[in-house]
């Protein structure tokens, strides 16, 4: 129960001022930005023509990713040939033969030669081999939302008194999380000897329904972002960490930054949506020279440092990020700079 004495209406002017305040405290800036990225090993010698088999999946996951998988790794090796100059060719899946069962090769760990008799690929050099497990969870979780609110007043003159009942409700609110985990390895049929292996960490998403405080009502699971899309998006993720390491790659990075309540963040925010990162870096340390914990800001700077080619700098903010929240979205990126930093094209 709320009271006042004030003019008439007053009570929903106040209720308003509060919610536009409070809405107003906060900055968002939604930043997209790519850099190539240099071999950490490159391909065999003499390698021209590479087949991709596809994805062996986990018990749990949905065989359609068993071809999807194989697509995106297709797709990130043309592009390198394309745009960079690789000079590799990708066998067609349909004609590609295999002589070869990739379960003898997992148990020997190293090559499918056994007896004095090795496996052959025909008319290709190498084969990537895959698996990818995805693990989606989802929780249901509840809210209180403003379901409305009545007045009662008195008084005279103009001037008056009452009470404001502020009614609320329960809300469903729904949080989905994905994680993927991938293996990929190069195998070289010269010899059929695992060339290149890597298992990137899991990648990770939650998407989550939020009711509105005011007259809310929760989103239905419907409106969350398609599910399969996310699962792309992290499956994109750890091929290209994959495929960096063996041509040149293009990495692409899509970041939200959410200002804190500080005023210096606030306007670092709005530097990054007018694309003056180096502004905006200035105003993310000021605010952070005023907390030390502002998180946000450090994340902030970190994405202005990257967007603007200070890979050190954006590391170092990174981690500051991180020992002030555990975010996925800070750990995602202080770990995409300590994988591409060092070897992005000049």
């Amino acid at each position: 129960m709320l009271s006042c004495f004030s003019k008439s209406g007053c009570v929903v002017v106040l209720l308003m001022m509060v919610v536009v305040t409070g809405c107003a405290s906060r900055e968002r800036a939604l930043v997209t930005f790519s850099y190539v990225v240099e071999p950490e090993r490159g391909l065999p010698p003499g390698m021209k023509t590479i087949a991709i088999q596809p994805a062996k999946v986990g018990a749990a996951t949905d065989e359609k990713w068993s071809q999807m998988c194989a697509t995106i790794l297709q797709s990130l090796i043309n592009e390198s040939r394309n745009r960079f100059g690789t000079p590799i060719t990708v066998s067609d899946r349909r004609d590609t033969q295999v002589t070869f069962d990739e379960a003898d090769l997992a148990a020997s760990g190293m090559s499918t030669r056994a007896g004095g008799s090795g496996g052959k690929l025909l008319a290709v050099d190498g084969i990537i081999l895959s698996k990818i497990d995805v693990k989606v969870e989802k929780h249901i979780g509840k809210q209180r939302t403003l379901a409305g609110l009545s007045l009662a007043g008195f008084g005279g003159h103009g001037w008056g008194g009452g009470s404001t009942d502020i009614r609320t409700e329960e809300v469903e609110t729904v949080t989905r999380s994905m994680t993927v985990q991938t293996d990929f390895r190069l195998i070289d049929t010269a010899d059929n000897r695992v060339w290149e292996q890597h298992s990137p960490r899991p990648f990770q998403s939650t998407d989550r329904t939020k009711a509105s405080p005011i007259f809310g009502s929760s989103s239905t699971e419907a409106d969350l972002t398609p599910q399969d899309a996310i699962i792309a998006t992290l499956v994109d993720k750890a091929a290209r960490e994959f495929v960096s390491r063996l041509m040149p790659c293009r990495i692409e990075v899509d970041a939200e930054v959410v200002s804190s309540g500080n005023a210096n963040c606030v306007q670092g925010v709005r530097m990054l949506r007018a694309e003056a990162f180096r502004d905006a870096v200035a105003f993310f340390e000021a605010a952070m020279r005023e907390d030390s914990n502002d998180h946000q800001a450090a994340f902030g700077a970190g994405i202005a440092s990257e967007a603007s080619g200070q890979y050190d700098a954006a590391l170092s903010f990174y981690k500051r990020a991180c020992a002030g929240r555990a975010s996925a979205d800070y750990r995602e990126a202080r770990d995409r700079m300590k994988t591409y930093g060092s070897r992005v094209r000049q």
